[in-house]
Parts: C-alpha cells; sequence; structure tokens
C-alpha cells in the first residue's frame, strides 16, 4: 500500500522536475498590460523598441484571389521593415522603410512579369513596399503619420493584450482606403498582425525589446498592377512573420531579391533611415 505522504512527495518532485525546464516567472515583476503606461511599454517593446537602434522585421504570405465563395492561390510576397524608434513627450516616434518583393509561389524568385490567370494577360510587377517615413504612437497606442496623405482615411486600433502563462499576445489591426483622381472607388487595404512574446523576456530587467513572433493576415482592393478593371473580387494574404529579427532570419526568397536588386538595403539599411530620422521637425 503507498503511504500518503511518500505519494505527496512524490507528486512535488515530479512537479519541480517539470518546472524546471520552464523560465522563471517573476512574481515580484508583474507584467502591467492594462494600464496606459503598461500597454504602451509593452507593444512598443513587441513591435519595435524602447532604445533608438535599429530594428529588422519580416513577412513573409501567400496572396490569394477571392471572386464570390472561391479562393484561388496567386503569387507570394516577402517583405522587411527596417525601423528605428524614440521616445517623444506624448508617446514613441518611429521611422520606417519597407521593401518587398512579390514572387512565384513555388520558385521563391521575384517576379517581373506575372500571368493573371482571370485576364490571361501577362502583368508588369512593380516593387513593393513604402519609402521612407514617420509614425507616431500615442501614449493611449493610437496611430498617427507624420504628414497628411491627401484621399486617405485610416482606422486603426490595437486589441487588449492576451496573457496566459509564459505566453503575451497582442494584435494590431489597420482599415485603410485610398482615394485616387479618375478612379471609381478607393483602394482599400487592411491588415491585422498579430504579435507572440515571452512574458518572461518582458520582464526581463534591462530589456529593451523582444523578438515577437508575427501572424498576418490581409484583405485588399486589387492591386492596380494586376489590371482587374472592373471584376467583382478582392486579395486576401495569411503569413508569417518576426518583429525584432536577425538579418540572418530574413526570408531566402527575400534575401536573394534584394541582393540582385538592391544590395544597398542588405549592406547599410540604417543608411536609408537616416535622413528621416535626422530630421526631427
Amino acid at each position: 500500500m503507498i503511504d500518503r505522504r511518500d505519494l505527496l512527495t512524490g507528486l512535488s518532485a515530479t512537479g519541480a522536475l517539470l518546472m524546471a525546464g520552464r523560465p522563471a516567472l517573476a512574481a515580484g515583476n508583474p507584467l502591467d498590460v492594462t494600464s496606459p503606461e503598461g500597454r504602451l511599454r509593452t507593444f512598443i517593446m513587441m513591435r519595435g523598441a524602447l532604445d533608438e537602434g535599429l530594428i529588422t522585421s519580416w513577412v513573409s504570405a501567400r496572396y490569394y484571389g477571392v471572386v464570390e465563395d472561391r479562393m484561388d492561390p496567386l503569387f507570394a510576397v516577402v517583405s522587411a521593415v527596417f525601423s528605428r524608434y524614440r521616445q517623444v513627450a506624448d508617446g514613441y516616434e518611429a521611422v520606417n522603410f519597407e521593401l518587398a518583393w512579390f514572387t512565384d509561389p513555388v520558385t521563391g524568385k521575384a517576379l517581373d512579369l506575372w500571368k493573371n490567370p482571370y485576364t490571361g494577360k501577362d502583368c508588369k510587377v512593380p516593387t513593393g513596399g513604402l519609402p521612407p517615413s514617420k509614425i507616431r504612437f500615442g501614449r493611449d497606442l493610437s496611430f498617427h503619420i507624420a504628414r497628411e496623405v491627401p484621399g486617405l482615411q485610416m482606422e486603426h486600433d490595437v486589441l487588449p493584450f492576451d496573457v496566459r502563462g509564459d505566453d503575451v499576445w497582442v494584435t494590431e489591426r489597420s482599415r485603410t482606403a485610398m482615394s485616387f483622381p479618375g478612379a471609381q472607388r478607393p483602394f482599400r487595404y487592411s491588415e491585422s498582425n498579430t504579435f507572440h512574446a515571452k512574458r518572461h523576456d518582458l520582464i526581463r530587467p534591462g530589456a529593451t525589446r523582444v523578438t515577437s513572433e508575427v501572424s498576418f493576415t490581409n484583405v485588399c482592393s486589387w492591386r492596380p498592377w494586376m489590371e482587374m478593371g472592373d471584376r467583382p473580387g478582392h486579395l486576401t494574404a495569411t503569413g508569417i512573420g518576426r518583429q525584432n529579427a536577425t538579418m540572418e532570419s530574413l526570408p531566402p526568397a527575400f534575401l536573394e531579391a534584394t541582393a540582385a536588386r538592391r544590395p544597398d538595403v542588405l549592406k547599410a539599411p540604417a543608411a536609408v533611415l537616416q535622413p528621416l530620422w535626422d530630421a526631427r521637425a
């Protein structure tokens, strides 16, 4: 017959062995994701950095065409965002630069021409991304762009944090519409990014940034270069990404295309941001 004390002792020892392989959760240093100050600090650590050093982030995703209830695979995209953050009186300011390549989903090669399965046309594929720009997150996590863009409408929000044990998730969503002169309807682009980090990294003494794994989803109008005209439907993309990544972890397809077409970006990504970073106005 098993003695009760022996059983409890054995269970305690087993629990200790299981916990030995897990990072300790500092009871005296709780993670604050409810106060405005705590939410801002945690969000910036997961998306950017509390320090002013260079941040490298990437996304690798697949695009699909959606017509009525049918979802057809079309092409892929690999992108990298290089950024720097600094604290300002009302939150955090950042400068960003994004470079993206639309790629063949099988070979991973950057596309110059793409045969549109809906129209049969060979379409010229441009380089994707955004030029260097300046943004700001307010104390309430509101999102602001430095310069007004005529015709742009934007909605942005950061959802409540989800903390379970050592796992921390937060989702950032944006919905935009851009009206162009002569266009019958605006170009719409909506995006959702869910960042996942570890609590023990976020509360580590002296930490200014953490690596976040990203789940990426977007829905947008047909891209103009697809030459879809008034055909009904839209695009959606799903993929993965990483914030505060190493250069070595960038998608191979991105590294290959950038080395061939924009080697300056791989050689000195911070140099692309420097002029806008220095312009504090």
